[in-house]
């Protein structure tokens, strides 16, 4: 389809400034998968509008400016045309909302912003200097005397301090873990991101989007945080994991120890063998869960019962990097009850969906789309 770049610059700035609607959200990330010269686009703003350039716009601001103009030229620039020429107004505004709506002091640590994870095709750690390390190699790296090292799939590093924030993407079709300096193991799920210090300091504390499974070690002098959206959970020691691939709800669920869910809406305790599914707007409420089910994707399959298409379609986006499109309503809420192992071949899984299901499939695109229509 046509790409029409001045459209795609005003989506980009949106993301960025974290006014684009959920919408063009979607819109956007539709487009980046499936447009080279729309993810052109995309790496050209987040590189130029990162770093150096961000803090040369702060220094020549004007103390006095109001905040609240800044937002205003932003809302009335919404779905209007951009013009960058090199950066130009739209870049120029861009920096005027991110140095007014970040408000950090210069000594404060700022990430570059994040890669999208479908955009990748290996593991990468993202560093603020904006250098970008491809993991998987197994091999030894020092950067700004940081030494990282993997052991069978496992990140740890030392020579950091807590003014050093880090960023682990984790593209679709993988999966890979983390252990922390403090002697804590995460264990990140496919088309997941983790914003972290790299190394702690007075408290503990990192963000995640996407699934993961914590095992926390022990500090009662400093309390390990998971800022979710929307949502925080609190552990001294313990091993939970926590899901918010979907953008409307945050997934806690506990296998040991004790957390505290902290939410707009209240907060809950979490005792072994309860989860939550917070929807903002709603009180928190604890339950039992499968622990089956919920966890077997650290053990390389995902166990579905009576889960719907819909559903089902996320978890092979995320497993296989193809773009799944249901051909109607029937399809996305027929149910289905198996397993899907993370290193089959896909196809081997839709003929057990058609026979099982009556779901046809139809590839497309080179395989980088699958269609599903059930058939009664």
């Amino acid at each position: 389809m046509p790409v029409d770049p001045e459209y795609i610059e005003q989506l980009v700035l949106e993301e960025i400034t974290g006014t684009i609607s959920p919408e063009d959200s979607i819109t956007l990330k539709r487009l980046l998968e499936q447009e080279p010269e729309a993810y052109a686009i995309w790496q050209r703003l987040h590189r130029q509008l990162t770093g150096a350039y961000i803090r040369s716009v702060r220094d020549n601001l004007p103390e006095d400016l109001p905040v609240e103009q800044v937002f205003a030229t932003l809302r009335r620039r919404r779905r209007r045309k951009i013009f960058t020429g090199s950066l130009g107004v739209a870049a120029s505004l861009l920096a005027l909302v991110l140095v007014y709506k970040i408000m950090l002091p210069e000594h404060e640590p700022v990430l570059p912003a994040p890669i999208p994870s479908f955009a990748l095709k290996t593991v990468a750690l993202q560093l603020p200097g904006g250098q970008l390390l491809h993991l998987g190699s197994t091999q030894q790296q020092i950067v700004d005397g940081i030494t990282f090292r993997e052991t069978a799939g496992t990140l740890s590093w030392s020579g950091a301090n807590p003014s050093q924030l880090a960023r682990v993407i984790v593209p679709p079709g993988k999966d890979y873990t983390l252990h922390l300096p403090d002697g804590t193991e995460v264990k990140l799920n496919a088309a997941t991101t983790i914003e972290m210090p790299l190394a702690f300091g007075r408290s503990r504390e990192v963000t995640v989007k996407g699934e993961a499974y914590f095992q926390v070690a022990k500090n009662r002098e400093k309390p390990f945080l998971v800022r979710l959206p929307k949502s925080t959970v609190q552990v001294l020691g313990t091993s939970f994991n926590v899901n918010t691939y979907d953008s409307s709800q945050v997934r806690v669920a506990l296998e040991s120890g004790a957390v505290k869910m902290r939410t707009n809406d209240g907060d809950v305790l979490l005792q072994p063998g309860k989860a939550v599914r917070y929807h903002p707007g709603t009180r928190p409420i604890a339950a039992g869960f499968d622990a089956h089910a919920v966890l077997s994707w650290k053990s390389g399959y995902y166990v579905f019962e009576n889960t719907t298409v819909s559903e089902i379609a996320d978890v092979i986006e995320r497993t296989y990097r193809v773009k799944v499109i249901l051909d109607s309503k029937a399809t996305a809420e027929k149910t289905y009850s198996s397993r899907l192992e993370k290193g089959a071949p896909l196809e081997k899984f839709l003929e057990r969906l058609k026979t099982l299901n009556n779901i046809n499939y139809q590839f497309e695109n080179g395989n980088s789309i699958v269609h599903l229509l059930y058939r009664p």
